[in-house]
Parts: C-alpha cells; structure tokens; sequence
C-alpha cells in the first residue's frame, strides 16, 4: 500500500508552493507576518479547492 498517491502528491507540493510564493511576495512588498500567512493559507486554501477537480 502506497503512503501517496500520484494525484494526492501533485496537490500536496503545489499547495506548498502556492503559500510559499504567496507569503513571500506579501512579505517582499511590506506586508507583516501574520498578513502573509493569513495570504499563504489562502492560497493553498485555494488550491485544494480547485486542483483535485481539474486532475479528474
């Protein structure tokens, strides 16, 4: 039995991804920390709701 699944992994890394270039451009143009986590977890909040129905 696999821990992942090919779909499961494509969602996971873009997820990480998608926060981390998110927080970083909200960090790089001034914005404090807890607005660039709260932009991350946005982002990757968004991701999963959009990535796994376009991988069907």
């Amino acid at each position: 039995m696999k821990l992942f699944d090919t779909k499961a992994a494509l969602v996971l890394v873009a997820m990480i991804v998608a926060a981390a270039l998110a927080a970083s451009l909200t960090l790089a143009a001034g914005g404090t920390w807890p607005a660039a986590l709260l932009v991350g977890g946005g982002s990757a909040w968004g991701v999963l709701a959009t990535l796994p129905s376009v991988l069907k």
